[in-house]
């Protein structure tokens, strides 16, 4: 019986050590499984304080596993289009990160993410923008 427990520990030591990866550039199991990427629709938004939730048919935002983000709108009036570009979430702060392009310059911006749901609150020329965002 010693024999066979032995010989079943070396089979898996020896499999781990021909392995691809170490444990230690793994990361944590958030980092694995990523539990925030898919798809976040918009519950509302608002400019200026007016409600602009009822100008847009659709309004979501796609998480992606590998770092990109995809943000698509429709409004009532059927313009559409979208923006992408890179996120990063820091789980024990509560905060996302999104990286995209603005004209020729790189630009960040980071937000409170909890529970599923992204809280944005950004300055937009002097007029706040406010919109929440979450999984279905």
């Amino acid at each position: 019986m010693k024999h066979k427990i032995l010989a079943a520990f070396l089979l898996l030591a020896a499999a781990l050590s021909l392995t691809a990866c170490d444990a230690e550039e793994m990361g944590t199991l958030s980092d694995l499984t990523r539990p925030y990427t898919g798809f976040y629709e918009c519950e509302e938004i608002a400019l200026g304080g007016k409600d602009m939730t009822e100008e847009f048919e659709k309004l979501s935002l796609e998480l992606r596993h590998d770092g990109s983000y995809a943000l698509s709108y429709r409004t009532v009036d059927g313009n559409e289009g979208g923006y992408t570009g890179n996120y990063s979430v820091d789980p024990e702060k509560g905060r996302i990160t999104f990286t995209g392009k603005q004209g020729m310059r790189t630009a960040s911006f980071s937000f409170p993410y909890e529970k599923g749901a992204i809280r944005m609150d950004y300055n937009l020329f002097g007029t706040m923008l406010h919109a929440n965002f979450r999984m279905p």
